[in-house]
Order: C-alpha cells, then structure tokens, then sequence
C-alpha cells in the first residue's frame, strides 16, 4: 500500500500533483517455497485446500496442539505469505493455540487476482472452513489481523460470531490514512485521488460495534500504520473490554519477535478463552 509513498516529496517539490491511489496499490504479492521447516516442530501442520467465492481453490496450515486453549484465524498484510511468516506463527503456536493461517487469491499458489472483494471473500471462506468443516467453536475462536489484515479481521468480526479480536499494526481507513501518511508542509502540494473501493473499506465502523474482548497492537516506530490509528480505533471501539498496547522501538513488521509481545497476546488468549 505504501510503495508509491517513497515519491512524494520529489514530486512535491517539483510541482502540485494528484496522486492516484488505486486498488492494485495496496497488494505485494511474492511466492515462496512450502511449509517444510514445520515439520520439526511440536504441532502438528496439515496443508489443506478449501474453496472461497467463484470455485477458487486456496492453501491453508491448520497447525495444532494437543492442549490447545482455542484457534487463531490469522489474516496477514499486504506482504504476508504462511510459507515467510516465521515469527508471526511462532508467537502464536508457543502459547498452545491451535492457528489457521492461509494466502490470499494471488498469492502464493493460489490462482485469482488480489481485490479488496475477492480478499472479504476469502476471509468469510476461511472462517466458514473453521466453523463448518473443522468444528472449531466461534466461543474458541479469536481473529488476527496485521496491517491490511486488520480491515479483513474487522469485516469477519462484524458479520460473524467469535471470542474476540487481535489488531496488529492496524488499519482505520484510507481517508484517515492518507491525512497521517504526509507532513503538515507537504499537504498543501499534494492530493490523493483514492480508489472507490479502498474508500469504501472503514474499520472504524466495524471496530465501533464490536462487542467481544479487543486487542490492539502497534509499533511506536510504526511508519506505515502509525499509533494515531490504532489509538484511533481503540477511542472508537464499544467493548468495554479493550487493550491498547505501544510498543517502544516497535516498527510495523517485528513485533512477534518480542517477548513482551508474546506475553500480551498470551495473557490474552487466557482471560478472553477462560
């Protein structure tokens, strides 16, 4: 979503512009080996296929623990693949949770091209994967999103019953992202001219009706999804149980490599699962 931000200050100072933020902006796509390195780990990773809108067939690890407390369905960013998310999965499975991670149409293997629909779509199919096929309880189940992955965890979260709730680094909407994404002088040299569909993907109004335990994480150093809109969806969230934490030093894409991270999203699990 930020690729086209490393030009702004060149062209402001060259002259007023408009820049054009389209739906195309937003996804990185990169492909990657398979799952192999899990394979030693103390769950158990089984790759799985299931069926989003339009017959689109797309690959998933439902990774398990014997004791686990519940499932975290993880919905990644812009840049997320399974087979590259080392850390992001290993602060999750250290705390006995079973996790369902899974990419993206065009991502990885999967067919399909990445759209702000098609993305909704694939969110609601895993989660109906969970529910229906695996029998996981919505009671047991507790939604993480990163980044881009907060706007897909919150649609899911607004149309379908769960425990609750984890925003990593996460995401209001485009319009109060594009008024944080430049400095005070630059904003009188330049416009955005923002996608239709992007405009019409609002977390804020998602996060302003849930009603289950809610999390929110982000990175003090954020420079991508900086902490006024992580501040701005827990000010806008109407559960009374809600935690924001900051990161000191944090940036946007290590924070599950910290231990003080693992030890919030720990604790958690244990007082929303309980």
């Amino acid at each position: 979503m930020i690729r086209f931000f490393s030009l702004l200050i060149i062209m402001a100072f060259a002259s007023c512009t408009t820049i054009e933020i389209n739906e195309n902006d937003v996804f990185d796509v990169k492909r990657t080996i398979g799952p192999d390195y899990f394979k030693d780990t103390d769950h158990h990773l089984e790759e799985v296929t299931f069926i989003s809108d339009r017959d689109i067939h797309l690959e998933g690890w439902f990774i398990s623990h014997p004791d686990a407390k519940g499932t975290v369905l993880f919905f990644g960013g812009n840049g997320f693949l399974m087979e590259t998310s080392h850390w992001a999965i290993r602060s999750i499975i250290e705390q006995k949770m079973n996790l369902f991670v899974f990419n993206y149409r065009g991502y990885g293997k999967n067919p399909g091209e990445p759209s702000i629909s098609g993305l909704k779509a694939d969110a609601m199919a895993a989660y109906n994967y969970l529910v229906d096929q695996r029998g996981v309880s919505s009671e047991q189940l507790i939604l993480h999103g990163h980044s881009m992955g907060s706007l897909i965890g919150g649609y899911v979260a607004d149309q379908q019953p769960v425990a609750g709730v984890v925003l990593e680094s996460p995401m209001t909407n485009v319009r109060f992202y594009t008024e944080k994404a430049l400095p005070g002088f630059l904003k009188p040299f330049i416009q955005f001219k923002v996608d239709s569909n992007l405009l019409a993907v609002n977390n804020i109004d998602k996060i302003s009706r849930l009603s289950v335990p809610l999390l929110i994480m982000v990175g003090k150093e954020d420079r991508i999804t900086p902490p006024e809109m992580a501040r701005k969806l827990h000010e806008t969230a109407s559960t009374h149980s809600k935690t924001l934490k900051i990161f000191n030093n944090g940036g946007h894409n290590n924070l599950a490599e910290r231990k003080d991270y693992r030890s919030i999203i720990a604790s958690f699990y244990s007082k929303t699962l309980s």
